[in-house]
């Protein structure tokens, strides 16, 4: 019976191991770090919006990201997928869009959907959509801020400043 129990056992952590109770990385990916990324904005929590980390003096191909909870809080994930983020220092991206007004329904793809599109319209429904986040902070080349990740679990903030108003354009632009 001990036998039984000892072999059930050593089965079981072998197949534990083979598994694995981490996450497996990508072939030279480096240590991650568990960490979360409080954004603030007019003294609040932002909630929504997107966080990127790019490396700040390019010494990892790495990217990072998240998105923000209800309190302002993202859980960054590298490479898509990966729980967590390698040490070194990062350039921080945020973003935020809102719309106002009724979205509009999908593009027409079949009979039904043309009649609800065309309801829409004739309805002079309009629909915007803004960036509430300051132009500086949203791409990595021109955001001033900036963090430093660290081995083990690192919980960082940063804060947006005073929240914008500014119309994303449509036809050629700001996208």
């Amino acid at each position: 019976m001990k036998r039984t129990f000892l072999g059930c056992a050593f089965a079981l952590a072998a197949l534990a191991s083979a598994v694995g109770c981490g996450q497996k990385l990508p072939d030279g990916m480096p240590k991650l770090n568990p960490t979360t990324i409080t954004v603030v904005q007019d003294g609040a929590p932002l909630a929504d919006a997107m966080i990127t980390l790019m490396s700040a003096d390019g010494s990892s191909k790495w990217s990072s990201g998240g998105t923000t909870d209800a309190s302002g809080v993202a859980t960054m994930v590298t490479h898509g997928q990966y729980k967590g983020v390698p040490t070194g220092k990062y350039k921080v991206a945020v973003s935020k869009t809102v719309g106002e007004g009724t979205p509009p329904p999908p593009k027409p793809y079949n009979e039904e959907s043309a009649r609800v599109y065309q309801e829409y319209i004739d309805s002079g429904a309009t629909y915007t959509e803004f960036f509430v986040v300051d132009p500086q902070f949203r791409l990595v080349d021109t955001t001033p801020l900036e963090l430093e990740v660290v081995d083990g679990k690192n919980d960082l903030k940063v804060d947006v400043g005073e929240a914008v108003h500014e119309e994303i354009s449509q036809g050629g632009g700001v996208i």
